[in-house]
């Protein structure tokens, strides 16, 4: 059991890891502050190694996984056919994943900001009123004078109204004061996308290949044990669209994703099954993707100038989940 050593600050004490390295803080006696200070160095930096240790894989593979459906998938990508690629890869290794599907219809891309109200107040009002009768620019109206009026009342008797002017005089005359209200951008919204397939199996390798597809996705959208108490984190998922043997630019360029929903209808619309397997002869995959951060817009885009999406995040300190 190694433990930090060193005199800590007051209110501080070694603590114990489960490791067999030594870690000793970088200070002596003396100032509380830089011992504390240097004390939270070392924690830090012992936490890195920590969390570069215990990073486990999230995909076990001991070869890469080539996944199609139909079988004539094959034949036709390399023809220029449309089709998807969902790449589930490993967070170290290079092994992988490949699932190739039919390209679906009504693909949507969901793209969302939120704003909040912000209100400038009354005051500013007041001061606009003011400015305009010091410019000679006098086109106020009586409503005008009554609203600067009702403010100047409640600013200098320190009352204020909120939104509205609600005074006695002020209802009588029906005159409220302008709240000045803008919007103020909060956040984007983090993308979400989904796609369903419906693969008819027209043969016995086919129903193999759409039983390997619809589990292949399910168990990698679930967490796996590292521990007695922790879980790695499911892996992330590379989406794709290819179309005429490359990668289709009209496309959107979607970022690694986490499988967040997996639906699975077996016989949708009949309950014969294949007689020589007792395969289903559907199986209809409804699946919901979310990517594993908000954009900014550098990350879709190089430049204002252009409208060609680009791979990757910009070049920013945020750490990808791979």
């Amino acid at each position: 059991m190694a433990q930090i050593e060193g005199n800590a600050a007051p209110g501080h004490q070694g603590r114990s890891f489960n490791d067999s390295r030594t870690y000793a803080t970088p200070f002596k006696s003396g100032d509380p502050k830089v011992a504390d200070k240097s004390l939270i160095t070392a924690a830090s930096n012992l936490t890195d190694e920590l969390v570069q240790a215990a990073t486990g894989e999230r995909v076990d593979l001991s070869k890469p996984q080539y996944h199609y459906f139909p079988d004539s998938i094959r034949d036709g990508s390399n023809q220029g056919y449309p089709f998807m690629q969902f790449r589930i890869k490993q967070t170290k290794g290079k092994g992988f994943v490949n699932i190739y599907l039919p390209f679906p219809p009504g693909v949507v891309v969901s793209d969302g900001a939120n704003y909040g109200n912000f209100d400038m107040g009354t005051l500013s009002g007041g001061l606009d009123f003011a400015k305009q009768l010091a410019q000679g620019n006098n086109t106020s109206t009586n409503q005008d004078a009554l609203a600067l009026a009702l403010i100047s009342k409640e600013k200098l008797s320190g009352r204020s109204s909120g939104l509205n002017i609600r005074s006695k005089s002020a209802l009588k005359a029906g005159v409220a004061t302008n709240p000045y209200t803008r919007q103020a951008f909060e956040n984007v919204n983090i993308r979400s996308f989904n796609f369903t397939f419906k693969l008819v199996a027209e043969s016995e390798n086919e129903s193999k290949m759409a039983r390997r597809i619809e589990r292949s996705f399910r168990k990698f959208l679930y967490p796996k044990r590292a521990g007695a108490v922790a879980l790695t984190y499911p892996p992330l998922v590379d989406i794709k669209f290819w179309a005429e043997g490359r990668e289709n630019d009209y496309m959107p360029k979607i970022k690694p994703c986490y499988l967040t929903s997996l639906e699975s209808t077996f016989n949708e619309s009949t309950n014969n099954v294949h007689t020589s397997s007792a395969a289903p002869l559907e199986v209809s995959l409804s699946l919901s993707f979310q990517e594993e951060r908000s954009l900014i817009r550098q990350d879709l885009y190089e430049n204002d100038d252009t409208t060609i999406e680009r791979d990757g995040f910009h070049n920013d300190p945020v750490p990808s989940g791979e």
